[in-house]
């Protein structure tokens, strides 16, 4: 009778191992959404009650797998992976609630990107480096039931399957990261960026071995159980882009390798998958069936060879001869009557115990009663030690023959488990009292089962986890003799030490400020999961992930990070009726002296304006939610005037000046604010309604700023509530306009159903008699009043509303499309003594059509102003 040669769980003086029967290992392949079908074998597998030892993985067989193997059911993974958007899993742009208000403020407006190394542009190796989908397998994993950096400790053993290439070797991986081994293994060349593993930069583990059966081989597998769900070579139609034609490469180069491994299996699960694409992942639902319905056909040959390969190993029937008497040693008489029934050889009669002094039984034994001798086969010994050491009750089971007065006696010397007087668990805050009492309840005052236990072990750890703590694990379960007391010992896994690996610019504290986990807490998957995307909110990694390490007793958390290159040039364009073409050119040193500190310079130049500007700013002060922000430029804007809806010439105003800011954020949710601002302002315009030309303004704000909205340009929840008050002074570093100013802007987002959002504003301002025309409110334009000119309304006192409803449609096309309706008021005026009357506020109705597109949003709109022609307006591109 073998054992394994690994307890379940950490036993000090408590014997159990698991028996051992024959290694079967399961073979997932790659083959993108046609291995969905694997999910479905897995479910056969577990009706039929069918043993898996050991579970190897490729691409998305090691997804699966990997899941399987942490202890998620079949139907769990089905739930998850249907859960996860599939068509935005390359996108890696951070979530715009993680960000703070300081990088909200400045959304983007460039049509490309490039990051530079020295003066040379760095051109991506992927559409995605992955951040997405590694953040997507770590939240789910950290769910799981088994947690654990060896792949051997988890539920069932594991390996990943990936490709170096570097070297060009398959790479099996054993243990680390479970969510970093599985991205590795489903890194496909030109979709997802290597990732980095011990200096190796693994990709796609197709490369090299689609179907890894020899690596089950390799782990000394008896019967190996294939699952083929490769995808078929592509059609001509099906070959466009550039991963499509990897992909078609990869399948070329793999198609002789995946028959010979199909040749090596002991089963082979083919499932007919038809035309199903690798990127079919809508039809789940039919994939896993069609999985299902394979492993089905197959459930009688595998229980065949099972059997087969378990009487091979051990040449179970070969006779010991005929048996005059059998005795059990060390069995109580308790344990005995409870596994009487089950016995091979059982007594119908009493059974006769002999005792030592104290009564405690040592031996029992059994006689025939109806036959003086039996025939005994060595699987009719096996089988009754394994029903004895399978009951749970005993540490130690082993057989002998012995001869006395020419009569064979064959005797079992058993080891029982010890008696139970009282069970104590360490303490640990997320341990319900339910399932400490339940332990408790089974095993005090008995006889130890070790399968109870593990079981009731499994269940503590598993509540443990299900409240976040992945780090927490039975550390030790001792038995004390002198008090007959089962002590279970956790460790609550706390942080012992936070390492960073991969900053070779970025400053340790700029990380750490981003991690709620701190040294000496206890390690919380909730907080673990919130640090990694804060610090890859802070967009200075393409990579960010934890690993958990175990030095001696020590947890150790290790943050790796693969920073990006910092030096980053950009350009863009945006066109409109209004205002023509525009284009705009900008430097940016992303992350100066590795602190999040940013340093740009932007020069824009339009039919209407032209922009220079040289901004420094930081998103946090050093561990602090301060923010600063400093900036110098030069601006020309030329603007048509219009009064009563009669256009007047041109005019333009050029702006000289500084500016800077410090605020306090409040989390990633707003900001508040202080700006000062010193301008030099030349005001052209041959009218006579602009009193001055030339004047300094210098000025003080105080701003405020909640912004909640989950994405721009077209958000679909969240608000954007906005005030300031501004006072220009003559006394402030001698500014020659003293005016006062406060504005009020409220608006939000809500979804009415899945695709129709609603989106109601009001915008309301006033100031004093002194506030020059340049600082005017003003109003109009596509999108801030349709139908109107840009700035055609404008005064010292305002107020705007309206409500947006926005319908998106669906298509089968990459960019997102709209249909919207807008309703517009609105009304300004210029001296804040003046009656107001309705004949002051104009109003508009207007139609859109929208698409958020790679070159930015396009709009078309049709606006009719109350009283007013309609119009068309257009535009193309991101504001900036």
């Amino acid at each position: 009778m073998e054992k394994a040669e690994k307890q379940p769980f950490p036993f000090k003086n408590i014997e159990y191992y698991p028996l051992k029967h024959p290694k079967v290992a399961l073979v997932l392949s790659g083959g993108g959404a046609r291995g969905l079908a694997h999910i479905g074998v897995l479910k056969a597998f577990e009706e039929h009650k069918i043993p898996v030892d050991l579970i190897v993985g490729t691409s998305i067989g090691s997804i699966i797998g990997g899941f399987y193997s942490a202890g998620f059911s079949a139907e769990d993974i089905r739930r998850n992976i249907k859960s996860i958007d599939w068509n935005s899993i390359f996108n890696d742009q951070t979530d715009r609630p993680l960000m703070f208000i300081s990088q909200k403020s400045i959304p983007r407006r460039h049509l490309v990107q490039f990051r530079l190394d020295g003066v040379m542009p760095v051109i991506p190796t992927s559409i995605s480096q992955g951040q997405r989908i590694f953040q997507t397998l770590y939240n789910k994993l950290l769910k799981a039931s088994y947690q654990t950096t060896d792949f051997d400790q988890l539920k069932i053993p594991f390996r990943a399957v990936a490709t170096d290439i570097i070297s060009g070797q398959k790479v099996v991986l054993a243990d680390g990261d479970l969510a970093e081994a599985i991205n590795a293994s489903m890194a496909f060349p030109l979709l997802f960026a290597p990732v980095e593993i011990d200096g190796m930069r693994l990709a796609d583990g197709g490369i090299t071995d689609n179907l890894p059966v020899q690596v089950a081989q390799d782990e000394h597998a008896n019967i190996v159980i294939a699952v083929d769900c490769t995808s078929e070579l592509r059609a001509p139609d099906d070959i466009n882009a550039p991963w499509e034609v990897a992909d078609q490469v990869t399948s070329i180069m793999m198609k002789k390798p995946t028959e010979e491994s199909r040749q090596l299996a002991d089963v082979l699960i083919m499932p007919e998958l038809g035309d199903f694409k690798g990127g079919s992942f809508e039809f789940s639902d039919s994939l896993v069936e069609l999985g299902y319905q394979a492993a089905l056909t197959h459930i009688s040959e595998i229980e065949r060879k099972i059997v087969e390969s378990d009487s091979q190993r051990i040449n179970e029937n070969r006779s010991i001869g005929e048996i005059s008497e059998i005795r059990y040693e060390g069995l109580s008489k308790e344990t005995f009557q409870l596994l009487r029934s089950l016995l091979l050889f059982h007594s119908t009669g009493e059974i006769p115990l002999a005792t030592n002094d104290n009564q405690l039984p040592i031996t029992t034994t059994f006689m025939p009663q109806t036959m003086s001798d039996i025939p005994v086969s060595y699987r009719d010994v096996l089988d009754n030690m394994r029903v004895i050491y399978q009951s749970g009750y005993v540490q130690d089971i082993q057989a002998h023959v012995s001869m006395k007065e020419n009569r064979r006696i064959l005797t079992f010397l058993v080891r029982e488990q010890p008696e139970i007087e009282s069970v104590v668990i360490d303490a640990h805050p997320a341990l319900p009292d339910s399932v400490v009492s339940k332990i408790q309840n089974e095993h005090a005052g008995k006889r130890l089962n070790i399968l109870s236990l593990v079981k009731n072990l499994e269940r503590l750890q598993n509540a443990i986890f299900k409240e976040g703590y992945s780090l927490t694990h039975v550390s030790a379960i001792r038995f004390l003799p002198e008090s007959n007391v089962l002590h279970i010992s956790l460790n609550n896994g706390r942080v012992d030490d936070i390492r960073i690996h991969g900053n070779d610019i970025t400053r340790n504290f700029v990380i750490l400020r981003e991690m709620p986990l701190k040294i000496g807490d206890l390690f919380e998957n909730a907080k673990a999961s919130r640090g990694i995307e804060n610090i890859y909110g802070t967009g200075l990694f393409d990579r960010v992930l934890i690993n958990l390490q175990k030095e001696d007793s020590l947890n150790i958390m290790v943050i790796k990070v693969k920073e990006k290159r910092y030096q980053v040039a950009r350009l863009g364009a945006h066109y409109s009726t209004e205002r023509l073409t525009e284009g705009f050119a900008e430097l940016l040193a992303d992350n100066f002296l590795g602190t999040q500190t940013k340093m740009s310079l932007f020069g824009a130049v339009g039919e209407f304006s032209r922009n220079l500007e040289l901004r420094f700013y930081t998103v946090r002060l050093f561990r602090s939610y301060l923010t600063a922000s400093a900036s110098t430029y030069y601006s020309e804007r030329q603007d048509r005037f219009y009064r009563n809806f009669n256009r007047f010439p041109d005019y333009e105003i050029i702006r000289r000046g500084f500016r800077f800011s410090v605020g306090q954020q409040i989390q990633r949710l707003g900001i508040i604010s202080v700006e000062l601002r010193a301008e030099e302002i030349d005001l052209g315009a041959p009218e006579d309604d602009f009193s001055k030309n030339n004047f300094r303004l210098r000025s003080i704000s105080v701003n405020s700023v909640v912004d909640k909205r989950d994405k721009l340009p077209f958000p679909e929840s969240g608000i954007y509530n906005r005030w300031s008050w501004e006072a220009g002074s003559q006394r402030l570093l001698g500014g020659s306009e003293p005016f006062t100013r406060v504005f009020l802007g409220l608006e939000g987002y809500y979804n009415l159903q899945k695709q129709l959002n609603y989106h109601p504003y009001v915008y309301a301002g006033s100031a004093d008699l002194t506030l020059p025309f340049t600082e005017y409110f003003f109003f109009g334009g596509q999108n801030s009043f349709p139908g109107l000119h840009e700035r055609e309304i404008f005064g010292r006192q305002f107020i705007q509303a309206g409500l947006d409803m926005r319908y998106k449609l669906e298509w089968n096309l990459p960019v997102e499309a709209f249909l919207i309706s807008n309703y517009s008021v609105g009304a300004a005026w210029e001296e804040p003594d003046e009656d107001i009357s309705t004949n002051d506020f104009v109003q508009s109705v207007s139609a859109s059509v929208a698409i958020n597109s790679l070159l930015g949003p396009i709009q078309l709109t049709y606006a009719y102003v109350f009283k007013r022609d309609g119009k068309l307006q257009f535009s193309m591109g991101f504001d900036f």
